[in-house]
């Protein structure tokens, strides 16, 4: 590995979106971990959210998009927002929106 380049760490973030009603039924909060990335508070690294809805009306979604760039916090750190519309066989779609924890397990290249 070229020294004179450190890439940044790998890091994922705990997420949690609020999904909206739609005829009649709403699938809960969305949670999950996003992918993890290398990346810092400064620079314009994206995670990818996905995961699927929980059950309701018999029938589910999946939902998979890019979060948007890091919010640098004035405390050091940083976290992200997101959203879009779900996926599914049913003929409709739910639009969901959350951002971000902060980052977690920051793995060191030398491990």
């Amino acid at each position: 590995m070229d020294k004179g380049f450190e890439l940044p760490e790998a890091h994922s973030h705990y997420f949690k979106g609020d999904v909206e009603e739609r005829l009649n039924h709403r699938h809960l909060q969305i949670i999950g971990f996003s992918f993890p990335v290398n990346g810092t508070s400064y620079d314009q690294h994206v995670h990818r959210i996905e995961g699927i809805t929980v059950i309701d009306k018999g029938h589910q979604h999946r939902y998979s998009v890019e979060s948007g760039p890091p919010i640098a916090l004035p405390m050091g750190g940083h976290y992200h927002t997101f959203s879009g519309e779900t996926r599914s066989k049913e003929s409709h779609k739910h639009y969901f929106s959350g951002k971000t924890s902060l980052p977690i397990g920051n793995y060191p290249l030398n491990w």
